[in-house]
């Protein structure tokens, strides 16, 4: 199947959104390396399991779909 264009532009706009929410989970993550930071240590993991799940069900979306 060869996608038209209102898919090609959709499909560029959710990877331009998740490249925007990759970047604000890294600078999240840069924000936690600061000593400074008032999060406890155990909110990096979780973030990143935050994210993981998110791509996951993406995934699990778009093979369903």
């Amino acid at each position: 199947m060869v996608p038209n264009p209102y898919d090609r532009e959709q499909f560029a706009q959710t990877h331009r959104q998740d490249l925007l929410r990759e970047a604000e989970h890294e600078r999240q993550l840069a924000q936690l390396s600061q000593p400074n930071s008032r999060i406890p240590f155990f909110a990096s993991p979780m973030l990143s399991l935050r994210t993981l799940s998110i791509k996951l069900q993406k995934g699990h979306k778009l093979r369903t779909a």
